[in-house]
This record gives structure tokens, sequence and C-alpha cells, in this order.
């Protein structure tokens, strides 16, 4: 419990956090984000498993660093899972991606977006078969990982904007020590961004 208190902590600082810029500065787009995910572990440690599905949900904001990349901090809840031998086990995490996009138009009104870049994420649930595995001495509550993915970008209203993305988010550390085990999550992701003010492109 002391480490779900202290990684619910820090996310909610770092939300806190960026929802302040994203109101402080006035040339920059508060969005929202969430979709469906589906989600499975890569081992070479255990037999194979079957993806299980799952949501997300987040909120973010932009900072143009040119004309054509922005960078866009998000915090997010993610639920990741796998299914072994008919047994369930769930992940779920707070997840701070930080992501890089650009986007190329397709018309007078619609563009093309890609983005990825690096993510932190503190595991707040952790059940394998009904089995709380936080308890598990080699067990590993923060996993560092990469997100990647491209959508298209429409105009929502005068302020405003919609987007719909595809990616992929795989993990980088393994969930155990001495495990060659590994989440790998694909998910599809709407996005509605208000503006205020600047450009409206993101994840």
């Amino acid at each position: 419990m002391r480490k779900l208190r202290w990684s619910v902590s820090i996310a909610l600082v770092a939300a806190a956090s960026f929802i302040t810029a994203g109101q402080v500065q006035a040339q920059t787009p508060l969005h929202f984000v969430g979709g469906l995910n589906m989600s499975n572990i890569s081992s070479d440690d255990f037999a194979d498993s079957d993806a299980t599905t799952g949501f997300f949900a987040g909120v973010g904001t932009s900072f143009a660093l040119s004309e054509n990349v922005a960078v866009s901090p998000y915090v997010a809840y993610v639920q990741k899972g796998a299914e072994f031998d008919g047994e369930d086990a769930s992940y779920d995490y707070i997840e701070i991606p930080v992501l890089f996009s650009t986007s190329f138009p397709m018309g007078e009104t619609t563009s093309l977006g890609i983005f990825g870049g690096p993510q932190i994420g503190f595991q707040i649930n952790c059940d394998e078969g009904g089995f709380d595995c936080t308890e598990f001495t080699n067990h590993k509550s923060t996993e560092f990982g990469v997100l990647v993915g491209t959508g298209l970008n429409f105009p929502a209203g005068e302020n405003g904007s919609f987007g719909v993305s595809v990616g992929a988010d795989w993990g980088l550390t393994d969930l155990f020590d001495e495990l060659d085990y590994k989440t790998r999550t694909y998910f599809v992701s709407l996005r509605y961004s208000t503006m205020l003010g600047g450009d409206s492109n993101g994840m």
C-alpha cells in the first residue's frame, strides 16, 4: 500500500503541474484522451499467453518546439494484462509519457500526426490469477517504456480539435527481477483538445 500511495502521489502532482502549465500558457491546448487497448506479455520464460482487452484515459498538454514539432506530456490511467492457461493477469498503471509529435496536411482541414516518446509507469495493481503479485519479493512497481503512434486530426469548433489514433505501448522493464516478462500493448484512442491558443496537434 505504501508503494501505491507513493505512486499515486507522484502522478497527481505531475498531473496538477501539467494542467496548471496548460492554463498558464496562453498558447497551450489541453488534451483529453481515452480508448481501448489490447495487451499481452512478451516472455521467453513462460508459455504462450493470450491477449486481454482494457481501457485507458488521460489528460495532457502541448508545447511547440518549432513550427511543425511539439512535445506533449500526459498523465494516464492504463489497464494492461494477459491470460495464462485461462487465468487472468492484470497490471494497472499510472503512466506519464512525454511525446514528440509532428503533423502533415491531408487536405484543407485534416492532418496526419505522428508521435512517439519515452514514458514511465507506476504500477497501482498487480493481480495474477487472484494473487496480489505486489507481494512477490521480485516484483517491480515501476516500468519504463516507449510509446509510438499515428492518427488523424480534425477541427472541432472554433477553439478545439478532434483526433483518432492507433499506436503501441512497449514496456522495456521486466515486471519481475530475473525474469523476461515485459508488457506489450496496442491501442486505439480518441482525443479532444480544448484550445487555449496556438496549434492543437498532438497525440
